[in-house]
């Protein structure tokens, strides 16, 4: 008894909605995993004056910038170019650099949205071995809306003071043009669950299967005639005589 409530409690098996879950799920997944390939000074490539304040040399021509930190260029003497390292070293933010109220929402955006997003298609992989209702499959769909919105809200960085004041601006850079592949993957993602709820599929049971066919096999043979009847008396062959046996006639009573 207590075998069949666990076994019922727990229906896990393999797609029960068909293979039209893999679509959100693998969108979603896509866009957490680009999200999080950035290394925090990478977001977006600062021009201007405040990339030679970030680097106290004024013939510093750029800086990578990203949410939390900052990466400086490379000076090639013998090409007499600078290059960007893209995996050096993080540096943190000076307090020569103000961070704004601005700053601090688009880096709480782009902190929610790898939380929306990540939870949001881990809780997608799960309806490939667990039956969702339409109501739970429509929270997904919500969950990983919320975090396309959140992703592209993060974009508010670009009107950071950082970016607009003393003569500098901000470009795209490889984190936010990760960024926008998230967002996009990720609203592809809601709009494939709120189109469509893919209908689980029956559960047959083998037992159940098996003796089903057996019974359909047992009317066939009993309407055809394929089956023995129970009035049907066998031959007995070479019947073993008894030894010694003794004829009745010859018995006598005392």
């Amino acid at each position: 008894m207590s075998s069949g409530r666990q076994s019922a409690g727990c229906d896990c098996r393999l797609l029960p909605h068909g293979a039209y879950i893999l679509i959100p799920a693998v969108l979603s997944t896509a866009a957490w995993i680009g999200s999080l390939l950035q290394d925090g000074c990478d977001y977006a490539s600062l021009h201007g004056n405040n990339a030679a304040l970030l680097s106290g040399d004024s013939t510093t021509p750029f800086a990578e910038v990203g949410l939390s930190a900052y990466r400086l260029p490379v000076y090639n003497q013998e090409s007499n170019t600078w290059t960007e390292p893209l995996r050096g070293a993080c540096l943190m933010y000076p307090p020569s650099i103000p961070i704004d109220g601005t700053w601090k929402f688009a880096k709480g955006c782009a902190f929610f949205a790898l939380v929306f997003g990540g939870g949001g298609a881990l809780f997608l992989w799960f309806s490939s071995c667990f039956v969702f209702g339409p109501g739970t499959w429509r929270w997904a769909g919500y969950e990983v809306l919320i975090a396309s919105i959140l992703q592209t809200l993060a974009f508010t960085f670009f009107n950071t003071a950082m970016c607009k004041t003393n003569d500098s601006h901000c470009s795209l850079f490889i984190g936010s043009k990760l960024d926008i592949m998230a967002s996009v993957f990720w609203f592809a993602s809601a709009m494939s669950i709120f189109l469509k709820y893919p209908n689980p599929t029956p559960k047959v049971s083998f037992g159940a299967s098996t003796s089903r066919a057996h019974r359909q096999g047992g009317d066939e043979g009993g309407a055809t005639g394929g089956g023995l009847s129970s009035d049907v008396t066998l031959p007995v062959e070479n019947a073993i005589p008894v030894e010694n046996e003794i004829p009745a006639s010859s018995l006598e009573i005392i």
